[in-house]
């Protein structure tokens, strides 16, 4: 679990403007319970309009890939793949997703998050705010 140093245990300062998600929560969710905070959180960003179609379709594509690693760590290529748009593009429309605060890009392996991305290097995309979301799906749970 060293390498997904974003789950973190302790509480997370403003979790609704980080990226990162609590182990004490992670560490109670199923993947089906994961998936749907995922989607909750896609639709929180689908309307905006200050991004591009282009960036909503990538975001799309990340939600889809999200695993239990509390990211998603595709190729570029393979969002291409999936939603019909080259390399170059998905490369620009997770730049866009980064410049605007709606993913981080963490490198894995190493506690460092990446402005820019560099072809070659292992690295997971997370959604800023899930583990606030995350944190909503676990109290849920426990209440029933």
């Amino acid at each position: 679990m060293e390498d997904y140093w974003w789950i973190q245990s302790g509480m997370i300062e403003d979790e609704k403007r980080s990226a990162l998600v609590r182990a004490s929560v992670a560490n109670k969710l199923n993947y089906s319970q994961l998936k749907q905070a995922v989607w909750k959180w896609y639709r929180m960003h689908a309307g905006r309009t200050d991004l591009t179609i282009s960036s909503k379709l990538v975001l799309w594509a990340i939600c889809e890939r999200y695993r239990m690693t509390y990211s998603s760590h595709d190729a570029y290529v393979y969002y291409g793949k999936m939603t019909g748009l080259t390399r170059k593009t998905v490369g620009r429309a997770v730049q866009e997703l980064l410049n605007e605060d709606v993913i981080w890009i963490a490198k894995e392996g190493e506690r460092k998050l990446l402005r820019k991305v560099k072809a070659g290097v292992r690295k997971h995309i997370l959604l800023v705010g899930l583990g606030s979301l995350l944190a909503d799906a676990g109290k849920k749970r426990g209440g029933h």
